[in-house]
């Protein structure tokens, strides 16, 4: 499946819920418990996976909100596992209940987990998440490493005045170089809720090449990890990601498509056009994603002054529900 830039299309971001155990200051958190839209059925999320599957889209990613929040997670996953065009099948998780799920999510079929962890010092964790349980997310963590996933990577937000300084940054590094994972630390984008300032919290990639002058650039045929510029630290069992969407924009290889947890299909995280795949059957879900791939953006609009960006108000989304 092709978009009409000849991007191929072949990653499904698939959000499960929008209900999420944290209070991310940069995402929506409790200020959107409210209003989180009626959620998709399991039978609907594997339907929606096998139309994708069909369409082209390989590999699929379990999103949220925070996907464990559901109690037939596993369920779910057994059934996009079992289709045979999937041929990955990863879940990103806050890891607050990784522990209490990660060997049913491995027996299920999940190969590959991501972790949100932005710091490892707990009174900034809880300043970032409003909730003081670093400990469990670190005793997942563990858990996830000792299951044997083919993959398990750290998610980190580079946030200005709370995890971007150089003690800050090595103290995460350290997890990468104790655990064969990766750690992506990745700039900042403005998808929040309105009291939250992008321009405040902004901070670039340049804040992890400061804090860790010895990094080292895998060679090519080591460095696949999607969008990330990947990383080593001699000796670490791990390595080390930068994401940048603001200051390097990778729209120009972007193979990947969003379905939001009321069955919404977003072409593109940043832009606001949707397209309704709710309550249809499989086949006409493979033709709609098709069609409507080709309408997908060139590349998105972010500007890379955060000031720019937060008085134009150029992206206001809830990540929370778009999963992304």
């Amino acid at each position: 499946m092709q978009d009409s830039f000849s991007r191929r299309i072949s990653y499904l971001r698939l959000s499960v819920t929008g209900r999420c155990s944290f209070d991310c200051m940069y995402c929506t958190g409790g200020a959107s418990q409210k209003c989180v839209p009626a959620e998709l059925e399991s039978s609907e999320i594997i339907s929606l996976a096998r139309g994708a599957a069909a369409a082209g889209c390989s590999r699929i990613r379990l999103t949220g909100g925070e996907p464990l929040e559901r109690r037939d997670i596993a369920e779910i996953c057994r059934g996009i596992a079992e289709i045979p065009e999937v041929s990955e099948l990863a879940l990103t998780t806050n890891g607050l209940r990784l522990s209490e799920y990660v060997t049913d999510l491995k027996s299920a079929g999940v190969g590959c987990i991501n972790i949100s962890l932005d710091t490892v010092n707990p009174g900034v964790f809880r300043k970032i998440t409003g909730r003081d349980c670093l400990d469990r997310v670190l005793t997942g963590l563990d858990d996830a490493v000792s299951a044997g996933f083919r993959s398990v990577k750290i998610n980190t937000v580079l946030l200005h005045g709370l995890n971007d300084d150089g003690h800050s940054i090595r103290e995460l590094a350290e997890l990468a170089c104790r655990y064969s994972v990766d750690l992506r630390f990745i700039e900042l984008m403005p998808v929040a809720r309105n009291d939250f300032s992008y321009r405040k919290y902004f901070s670039d990639k340049s804040a992890v090449f400061r804090a860790l002058p010895e990094l080292m650039p895998c060679p090519e045929d080591d460095a696949g990890s999607g969008v990330a510029k990947m990383f080593r630290i001699s000796g670490a069992s791990g390595r080390i990601g930068v994401i940048s969407p603001v200051t390097d924009k990778f729209c120009r290889s972007c193979n990947r498509i969003r379905i939001t947890s009321d069955g919404k299909l977003r072409p593109c995280l940043l832009s606001p056009v949707e397209y309704s795949l709710r309550g249809l059957a499989v086949e006409d879900i493979e033709r709609k994603i098709r069609l409507c791939v080709e309408h997908k953006p060139q590349e998105h609009s972010l500007a890379p002054d955060p000031e720019q960006t937060e008085r134009h108000g150029q992206i206001r989304l809830t990540m929370q529900r778009i999963g992304g």
